[in-house]
């Protein structure tokens, strides 16, 4: 596939030349020139992702429609996460007008299907410490930065979003995908409003806010590098270690989580002195059960309504850490234990 065939209303094929390096036989203008592209990524986004080839070269190519706001946010995020040492792949040229981007190629290789083969248990330790490691720069460093953002600044992990979320896990799950009735659903709802306001109330940071291992790419050296961070927000940091410590895609043994769970907080606290660990960890079960909900919410929506029926495999694991989240808590939400444990 010629890469200026991508989007026919493009009248700049130079956004690729001066990546590619390639000129146009009939002239001394650099051009796309004939090079593979091939559709990769299969999440959650509408967007549109392809590998571009040409010589010994790869990029990634971002297409993105012309109403989808997080593509400005994806560019300004690339730039600040890049210049606060957050691994996250180069910007190498950019058609704002078409809401195209190219970024650097960081392969294939999720830690999600990194994990699917066969490692030592020390080099898995060793990989997620290296993502903790992530984790403490972006809760750290870069929130104590976040004034060169003000984009990101603005997007406040709030009271709403909480509530969004439960909506959300409420609509699309309970109702929709399983089709339960709830006997009380005033009394939810006051739980739901409950668990929201506490969530809200917790100390907020840079979160990633979807920090889990397809999000995670492996690359040369089994080096972790982030992605699909343009919904980062200013919000409870434990929400991110719920994501990935509590993650459904892979599920983590109390021995390993709580290894990583304890050197994430050894790692805040030699960065920053004042970091509350027993104050955060307190944090937890709320947004491990904020997280989950919302992740069911996304299983159900992804496989009813975009027919993204794969993602209805991962339920099952969604479900058992909601159980055991809701375990933690049913003296705090009655309610909301009685209708996870019918699920």
């Amino acid at each position: 596939m010629r890469l200026t065939s991508l989007n026919p209303k493009c009248s700049h094929p130079s956004f690729f030349a001066n990546y590619f390096n390639q000129k146009d036989e009939r002239s001394d203008i650099p051009h796309a020139g004939m090079a593979e592209a091939i559709l990769i990524g299969f999440g959650g986004s509408d967007r549109r992702f392809f590998r571009i080839r040409s010589d010994q070269k790869s990029a990634v190519l971002m297409e993105c429609g012309p109403d989808d706001q997080d593509f400005e946010r994806q560019i300004t995020y690339t730039q600040f996460f890049g210049s606060c040492g957050i691994p996250v792949p180069e910007l190498l040229a950019l058609d704002a007008a078409h809401k195209r981007a190219l970024f650097q190629d960081l392969g294939d290789t999720s830690l999600f299907s990194y994990l699917k083969l066969p490692h030592d248990p020390k080099q898995v330790e060793d990989t997620y410490s290296r993502v903790m490691g992530i984790l403490v720069r972006l809760h750290g460093h870069a929130t104590r930065r976040i004034h060169d953002c003000p984009a990101l600044q603005e997007r406040i992990f709030n009271y709403d979003h909480f509530r969004w979320e439960t909506t959300y896990f409420f609509e699309q799950f309970v109702s929709g995908l399983r089709q339960i009735i709830i006997p009380e659903p005033d009394a939810l709802e006051q739980e739901f409003h409950t668990l929201a306001s506490l969530a809200d109330a917790f100390p907020k940071t840079v979160i990633h806010r979807d920090f889990q291992s397809q999000n995670i790419m492996m690359t040369n050296g089994n080096v972790p590098r982030v992605i699909d961070y343009q919904g980062a927000r200013i919000g409870p940091p434990a929400y991110d270690l719920a994501s990935i410590l509590w993650d459904p895609y892979h599920p983590l043994d109390d021995d390993m989580r709580n290894y990583l769970l304890a050197y994430y907080l050894t790692k805040r606290e030699e960065d920053d002195r004042a970091f509350p660990g027993d104050d955060f960890t307190a944090t937890l079960p709320s947004c491990r059960l904020q997280r989950h909900m919302q992740a069911l919410g996304a299983y159900a929506f992804l496989s009813q309504k975009k027919g993204k029926r794969y993602f209805l495999k991962h339920v099952e694991e969604g479900i058992r850490l909601l159980k055991a989240d809701i375990a933690d808590s049913r003296n705090d939400f009655p309610v909301l234990f009685k209708l996870i444990e019918k699920l």
